[in-house]
């Protein structure tokens, strides 16, 4: 089963609740046949997302190729923002969100957006790519400090990042090259300045892009993210699960619960959050720092099982000298009998 199916389907057993999917494209994680209140929404209608996808500077840049006939009928077009959107329609059990916020253009406006459409103790699922394992894998890491400065001073503000979309990004997605680690400046950014350029030029003049990574991030940075907008009293959300990016993987996932009064009262949140972070899986970087921890980790149990294997010989050697003791005793006391 696909990873992602498989978080979403432990998060929402009950398959009565109604779900709202942000941007299936082709591979929705809610099945309409399995989940039969979902709901399948996007910023564009059907139409214009197979159109989209027929062909464009994203799909050129990233070497992403989507069959638009395999594009997914769309309920909901997004209007505006979700809050006005679904304003008169019944709020959700679940939101998904699939490959999908790192395209919003402001990132913590989005955030909040969508809690919007959440009832209360509602969960937000979040798949999310991990820049390192992607066609992302030459960009700088996103952080709070870029997404809050869009949502204080508007959109135009995230034109750096897409410069450095435009600029670093790859025609190469295959994960398992960027876990292998090996030939890897092999592909190092070929896309033209003055093209990259041009669409900096253009989001600085409030031009809507295409599809655009604004936001990359590791599994770890994403959390610091959530962390510091949650302790700023940003968001109104509690994580309730983490699943790290795993090797030969792209993506980690976060599940959220919408708790409005996280807002006032942030302290425990970040706290939760904050141990997330403390329980996650190391940061690895490749497979080959896994293999050389796991050597390691071998190592310590074959040191851990050579100590209690002394240990145990020592205590029988010193069963030994009392027997020995005990012996001795035994002669001596012999032989003064037989003198």
């Amino acid at each position: 089963m696909d990873p992602r199916i498989y978080f979403f389907q432990s998060l929402v057993e009950d398959r009565s609740r109604r779900i709202l999917e942000l941007g299936p494209l082709n591979r929705p994680i809610a099945d309409k046949s399995i989940y039969p209140n979902t709901f399948y929404c996007d910023i564009r209608s059907t139409e214009d997302v197979r159109k989209l996808y027929s062909g464009n500077d994203y799909l050129e840049a990233t070497g992403i190729m989507v069959d638009p006939k395999t594009i997914v009928p769309i309920d909901y077009v997004i209007k505006e923002n979700y809050e006005k959107t679904f304003a008169e329609v019944e709020k959700f059990d679940c939101v998904i969100a699939s490959h999908v916020l790192e395209h919003m253009d402001d990132l913590i406006f989005a955030l909040r957006d969508l809690s919007t459409v959440l009832k209360p103790g509602g969960i937000f699922c979040i798949i999310y790519p991990d820049k390192r394992y992607c066609f992302d894998h030459f960009r700088t890491s996103a952080s709070f400090r870029d997404a809050y400065n869009v949502f204080r001073n508007g959109s135009v503000q995230n034109a750096p990042m897409v410069l450095d979309f435009y600029y670093s990004v790859v025609p190469e997605n295959s994960p398992s090259l960027f876990w292998r680690k090996d030939g890897i400046l092999d592909h190092l950014p070929k896309t033209s300045f003055e093209k990259a350029v041009r669409h900096y030029e253009q989001a600085l003049q409030g031009a809507k892009m295409d599809d655009v990574h604004y936001w990359p991030f590791t599994d770890m940075d994403f959390l610091k993210f959530l962390y510091d907008c949650i302790r700023a009293g940003l968001l109104p959300f509690r994580c309730t699960a983490f699943w790290p990016c795993v090797q030969n993987s792209q993506q980690f996932m976060i599940a959220l619960q919408y708790d409005q009064s996280v807002m006032t009262a942030p302290e425990q949140s970040a706290g939760e959050l904050a141990m997330v972070m403390q329980k996650a899986a190391p940061d690895y970087f490749s497979s080959k720092d896994i293999a050389m921890s796991q050597e390691n980790e071998n190592l310590r149990a074959v040191v851990n099982s050579q100590k209690a294997e002394i240990k145990s010989l020592t205590s029988k050697l010193e069963e030994y000298k009392e027997i020995i003791r005990e012996q001795e005793y035994v002669i001596d006391v012999l032989k003064t009998e037989q003198e």
